[in-house]
């Protein structure tokens, strides 16, 4: 039997400090801030996200030992990601398709079950009014067929609040009726939330690749504060103007580029350009430094300044 090696496998390099760790933390957690309004409006809950983020961490992991040429053990991905040696094998053990299906909040799970079970639904097949106590049928339930660990008057508040359902008073009987057009999806919406994600990440990607020191890639921004709502509505069709002129110079420079690679079978990158603009009142959260120095001031927020063809020079 051939022995194991007693050789130690080599960490994937990290071109950050260790002692940058809280550091990196804060700042991520900040960035959530927004994302995570974006989660609660539409119904996803703590454990929903958090499987997602799992699945994201070992996949980000596992990239990282690969790209390192580590040796690619449940271990050492364990160790990376931080996720026990059980879920990394589970992970493994899903296709690519498994990987990427998360779980289904409850408030959607509410809704599946409304719209399966007789007595539930109408002659259309739709989900029907129900009273809202009560045995079968009615929402108290269908609710406490799903779980026993939240009271039914709780998650009808949060269904309330998504704008899925409605109440209403038949005869002095409270009735939970779905919203016509509450679980209707929306094409227009799918196709927003998936360039909300690729612009997003792609920001994101360049932010992360100069701090990392795998830049400079070009990503800047003007902070000012102390603006009246006039003036940020003026800079506001400013930054609109901006846009425009730059988005057609960089369409007609991107489509001659197009033709003359074209023929290039080994032109296989690609390139975003974007722009955003964006402007809050006090209740906002301050920017990085806020309080320090004059108020009232416009300044450059680089994170890190991209080279100019005369520096690379």
């Amino acid at each position: 039997m051939a022995r194991p090696s007693s050789r130690l496998s080599q960490a994937p390099a990290s071109r950050l400090p260790p002692a940058a760790s809280q550091d990196v933390l804060r700042a991520w957690a900040r960035v959530q801030a927004p994302l995570c309004r974006l989660l609660l409006g539409a119904g996803v809950d703590f454990p929903q996200a958090t499987a997602e983020l799992r699945r994201i961490f070992l996949e980000q992991a596992h990239a990282r030992i690969v790209r390192s040429q580590s040796p690619d053990t449940d271990s050492a991905l364990s160790l990376l990601s931080g996720v026990h040696r059980k879920e990394v094998r589970q992970w493994r053990e899903q296709g690519p398709g498994e990987r990427g299906r998360t779980q289904v909040s409850l408030s959607t799970q509410v809704f599946a079950l409304w719209s399966s079970l007789p007595g539930y639904r109408g002659r259309d097949r739709r989900p029907k009014a129900i009273p809202r106590n009560g045995p079968a049928p009615s929402f108290e339930a269908l609710a406490r067929q799903l779980t026993q660990d939240i009271h039914p008057f709780s998650l009808l508040q949060e269904l309330v609040r998504l704008g899925v359902v409605e109440t209403s008073q038949r005869k002095g009987i409270e009735f939970v009726l779905p919203r016509a057009d509450g679980f209707v999806p929306d094409g227009d919406l799918e196709q927003l939330l998936d360039l909300f994600g690729m612009n997003l990440a792609d920001h994101a990607a360049t932010a992360v690749a100069n701090i990392v020191q795998e830049g400079p890639r070009l990503e800047q921004s003007v902070f000012a504060d102390g603006l009246s709502e006039a003036s940020m509505a003026r800079l506001d069709e400013l930054a609109r103007e901006l846009w425009a002129q730059s988005r057609d110079r960089m369409v007609t420079e991107t489509l001659r580029c197009l033709q003359a690679d074209s023929a290039d079978r080994a032109a296989t990158g690609r390139m975003r350009f974007g722009t955003y603009y964006w402007n809050a009142t006090d209740e906002a959260l301050p920017e990085p430094g806020a309080g320090k120095g004059r108020r009232g001031k416009a300044k450059p927020d680089n994170h890190r300044p991209s080279r100019t063809s005369k520096e690379r020079s």
